[in-house]
């Protein structure tokens, strides 16, 4: 009896720990996004986390690229960007139009549209 109640009670402080803390519970906010190739609905339906770590590959890839006026020296200078172009992408994929189009291409007018490239 005493073995299931410290289960419990540790099983109770995970849970607590994972909503307190979710970073360390969960990893980095940058890793694990899976919507690169995916259609503007699956986007939709992704949660943020998912969207926010596949605009950070987007715009790490941007920034790869070069001609851009994205500076950087850490994975953390990226986020404000990540969260601009996974807000544009949301905004943008709330059209039933845009439900069938790729991720890829939306990020890249969203991109331009945001005005990071400087060619």
């Amino acid at each position: 009896m005493g073995r299931l109640h410290g289960g419990i009670v540790m099983g109770m402080l995970g849970c607590l720990l994972w909503i307190s803390v979710p970073g360390i519970a969960v990893g980095q906010w940058y890793s694990s996004g899976t919507l690169h190739h995916a259609s503007g609905l699956a986007w939709q339906q992704a949660d943020a986390r998912n969207r926010l770590a596949t605009a950070a590959d987007m715009v790490a890839a941007v920034v790869k690229e070069g001609g851009t006026n994205i500076t950087s020296s850490t994975v953390e200078d990226f986020r404000p960007y990540a969260e601009q172009l996974a807000a544009c992408i949301t905004a943008a994929t709330q059209t039933r139009a845009a439900a069938t189009l790729p991720v890829q291409d939306i990020a890249a007018l969203c991109v331009a549209s945001l005005q990071w490239q400087v060619k």
